[in-house]
């Protein structure tokens, strides 16, 4: 097994390691030790049941459900994501064919729910392609008087505002609004968080969610939300991935964002999710702010 950097980006790469076969320490230490530091792990050319992937869910931390029952797939912590139907002509899975703007996972909830991975099953000829930015990056490229500012503000994060920007799910999804959004009442995270261990720290935003600064006027707060997803999208903070057959990415939603370009409607897309809850002695859990 081999851990390289991929170009010259922040994501790492994970050569020779078929992960449907049983990993052993020394590499599942490598493996979370490598993913801890980057936030993005790749592995190609995969070829993995839905009980491997949960087996290697287990390695990276927790597994946990989604919140979207109609997502899931035959092992319940594995869910769909597709633009497919089944034989009745039902969605199978969400989030369809369009694209999904910058965002991070799950930021609206008191206690997220940060690492995450996506398996191809089956690609579009073209488009789909997924990106990733770096919070740690960001943070530490920051001119210093914007991380004077930043450091030690609190954000309100909303899952209303989420649910009305482009980063929501749409009509074609198999999404219960109402019931997500009566369950979902908006949180308090600060705009920087600190990793546990090695006090490196990263930005927290997400755009179409944080919809304020405590003490902050709004015209200033939305300006600076600006500023620094401008800053933090910049092309040397940013991985981007051309999705092959059996390719898995694994990432930290703590310390990226990512988005998604749409696809033709008339292509097919089918590629399994999941979210698993991250050792809190080794990774950012971006506390409630009081």
């Amino acid at each position: 097994m081999r851990i390289e950097p991929i170009g010259d980006s922040f994501a790492n790469e994970v050569h020779d390691l078929p992960l449907w076969k049983t990993i052993g320490v020394v590499e599942a230490d490598a493996i979370r030790d490598s993913f801890r530091r980057s936030g993005v792990l790749v592995f190609r050319r995969q070829s993995l049941s839905e009980e491997e992937l949960l087996g290697f869910g287990k390695m990276v931390g927790k597994p946990d459900l989604y919140a979207e029952a109609g997502w899931l797939s035959d092992v319940p912590e594995v869910i769909l994501l597709s633009n497919l139907r089944d034989q009745e002509g039902a969605i199978l899975g969400g989030l369809a064919n369009r694209a999904l703007t910058w965002h991070t996972d799950q930021s609206y909830y008191a206690k997220p729910v940060t690492g995450c991975f996506l398996y191809a099953v089956e690609l579009p000829a073209e488009g789909g392609e997924t990106s990733w930015s770096s919070l740690y990056r960001a943070y530490d490229t920051l001119p210093s008087a914007l991380r004077k500012v930043v450091n030690g503000a609190i954000g309100t994060f909303s899952f209303a505002a989420r649910m009305a920007g482009g980063s929501s799910p749409g009509k074609a999804d198999n999404h219960d609004r109402a019931k997500r959004l009566a369950e979902t009442p908006d949180v308090k995270h600060p705009l920087v968080n600190i990793e546990p261990g090695t006090g490196r720290r990263a930005l927290y935003i997400d755009p179409n969610t944080v919809t304020g600064i405590d003490g902050m006027p709004q015209d200033e707060a939305d300006d600076l939300l600006d500023r620094l997803l401008d800053h933090t999208v910049k092309p040397e903070n940013v991985y981007n991935h051309h999705w092959g057959p059996g390719d898995l990415v694994l990432w930290d939603n703590a310390v990226v964002l990512h988005k998604r370009e749409s696809f033709p409607k008339s292509s097919r897309r089918l590629i399994k999710r999941m979210i698993i809850n991250l050792d809190p002695g080794r990774h950012i859990i971006p506390p409630v702010a009081a």
